[in-house]
């Protein structure tokens, strides 16, 4: 499970709220049941932006689950960003800064949780930068 730092040096911190109905358009929940699910998300995900020809950060995908997008001819996997928390740390201001700049189409969580405030900060920020924030809840995983 991802857990990052939860303090409050982030630059976004006092962004005013955006209507709750146009930031669910940028902030996602996909609950699955499996790793083979979690590899069809990413695999929709990846089709789904290909056109924008920008970055796609998969922060803390599970082994093997990005696997299946090498053999994909739809999907430019050089347009794939992977980071692990095992060996980078993450922090919530990353992620911010991340949605906020535009670099990527689409930034995707693997089995992070959030807090009702951190989760309207991040749509906040993803619908400022016009980057998709996805999690992508695996339940077999998180059990």
């Amino acid at each position: 499970m991802l857990n990052l730092d939860h303090s409050n040096n982030c630059p976004f911190d006092n962004q005013e709220n955006a209507n709750a109905s146009v930031r669910q358009h940028w902030f996602n929940v996909k609950n699955v049941e499996n790793k083979h699910e979690v590899s069809r998300q990413y695999l929709d995900i990846c089709q789904r932006h290909q056109e924008h020809k920008k970055w796609i950060l998969v922060i803390n995908p599970e082994n093997g689950s990005l696997a299946p997008l090498s053999g994909s001819e739809s999907v430019d996997t050089s347009k794939i960003l992977r980071v692990n928390v095992n060996k980078v740390k993450v922090q919530m201001c990353d992620i911010e800064t991340a949605l906020s700049k535009g670099n990527c189409s689409a930034v995707i969580l693997c089995n992070a949780t959030f807090e009702q405030a951190q989760i309207s900060q991040l749509a906040a920020c993803a619908m400022k930068g016009k980057t998709e924030c996805i999690v992508i809840k695996n339940i077999e995983t998180m059990q």
